[in-house]
C-alpha cells in the first residue's frame, strides 16, 4: 500500500511539472522569438571576444553584452549551439565580423532583420584577401569600434551622449596604441617575425614588418612536412631568435620549429579569445596588445 502511495505521489509531481511545462510552452508559442520590449534592458550579442570587448567599452552599464564564444575557445571555425542562436533573436542588436571568421552569422542575418533584430557586419569592406584579423591593427580596430557605436545609437538613441563619450575615450586609446607601436617598432633591426598562424598580416603591414606564419589563416591549416622543412631553413637563414606561439592554439609546431632552429619561444596573442586565467587577471584587448608589443620588440631587436 505504501508503495502504491509513493508511486501515486511521484505520478502527481510529474503531472504537475508536465502541466507547468505545457503552459509555459503555450505562452511561448503565442509570442515567437521577438526582440525584448522597450522597457527591458538593451541586449547585444557578439560573436567573439574583440567585438565583445569594444562593444562593452562603448555601452558601459547601459546595455547587456553577451559573447557567444565560450571562454578559452579558439574562435576560428567555432559555431554556436542551436540554443545560443535562438537567444540572439531575443536581443536588439547582433554584431559579427564577417564571413571569414563567422560565416554562420551571415546566414541568419536576414531572418534576424525580419524579426526586428538589427545586425552589424563590423568588418564589411575592411577585410582583405579573406584574412579576418583586422582587429589586430589598432587603426582598423578604431574603425570597427566607430561602426559599433553607430549601430548602438540606432537602437538606443536616448543614450547617444553617453555612448559618444565612451567612444571618444576608446578612440583615444587606439590612437595612443598606434603611436606606441609606431615609435617602438620604428627602430628595430629585424623586420621578420614567425607566428603560430597568419593572424598578424594587418599589423605587419601597418608597421612595416613581415610575418612568417607556420600555419594558415586558421590554426587548423597546418603545414606539410615539406613546408616545415622550408620554414626551418628560412628561420636559420634569417637568424630568427624567437618563434611565437598562442594561448588558445597548440604550441607544438612552434616548439618544434624553435627546437630545430635553436630559437626561443614567446607568446604573441591574436586576441581571438581570452583564457580563464586572462579573464581572472583582468586582461583586455589593450593590456594584451601592450604585451604583444613588448614581445615583438624583444624578438626584433
Amino acid at each position: 500500500m505504501n508503495v502504491w502511495r509513493r508511486l501515486s505521489s511521484v505520478a502527481l509531481v510529474l503531472l504537475i511539472f508536465s502541466l507547468i511545462f505545457f503552459a509555459g510552452g503555450c505562452r511561448a508559442s503565442k509570442s515567437p522569438l521577438q526582440p525584448e520590449s522597450a522597457a527591458g534592458p538593451l541586449k547585444i550579442y557578439t560573436t567573439f571576444y574583440p567585438l565583445y570587448d569594444f562593444t562593452q567599452k562603448i555601452v558601459g552599464d547601459r546595455a547587456v553584452v553577451e559573447n557567444l564564444q565560450p571562454v578559452g575557445v579558439e574562435p576560428h571555425g567555432y559555431e554556436p549551439s542551436p540554443q545560443q542562436i535562438a537567444s540572439i533573436y531575443t536581443g536588439k542588436l547582433f554584431i559579427f565580423l564577417g564571413e571569414p571568421m563567422d560565416p554562420w552569422a551571415k546566414k541568419i542575418e536576414g531572418q534576424l532583420n525580419a524579426k526586428g533584430v538589427m545586425t552589424l557586419e563590423a568588418g564589411k569592406g575592411l577585410i582583405e584577401n579573406n584574412d579576418p584579423h583586422i582587429w589586430l591593427d589598432p587603426v582598423l580596430a578604431g574603425e570597427i569600434s566607430r561602426r559599433i557605436y553607430e549601430a548602438v545609437v540606432k537602437v538606443d538613441g536616448d543614450n547617444k551622449g553617453y555612448y559618444e563619450k565612451n567612444l571618444q575615450e576608446l578612440e583615444q586609446k587606439f590612437t595612443m596604441l598606434d603611436k606606441q607601436y609606431r615609435e617602438a617598432l620604428a627602430g628595430v633591426t629585424r623586420k621578420d617575425f614567425v607566428t603560430s598562424h597568419a593572424a598578424f598580416g594587418y599589423l605587419a603591414k601597418r608597421y612595416g614588418l613581415e610575418q612568417i606564419p607556420i600555419s594558415g589563416l586558421s590554426p587548423q591549416q597546418e603545414p606539410s612536412a615539406q613546408q616545415m622543412a622550408e620554414l626551418i631553413t628560412l628561420c636559420r637563414s634569417k637568424g630568427v631568435k624567437y618563434i611565437f606561439f598562442e594561448t588558445l592554439a597548440s604550441p607544438k609546431l612552434a616548439e618544434t620549429l624553435a627546437r630545430e632552429t635553436g630559437a626561443g619561444t614567446l607568446v604573441l596573442n591574436p586576441i581571438g579569445g581570452l583564457t580563464p586565467e586572462e579573464i581572472k587577471a583582468g586582461e583586455d584587448y589593450f593590456s594584451i596588445m601592450a604585451k604583444n608589443l613588448a614581445s615583438l620588440k624583444q624578438a626584433l631587436e
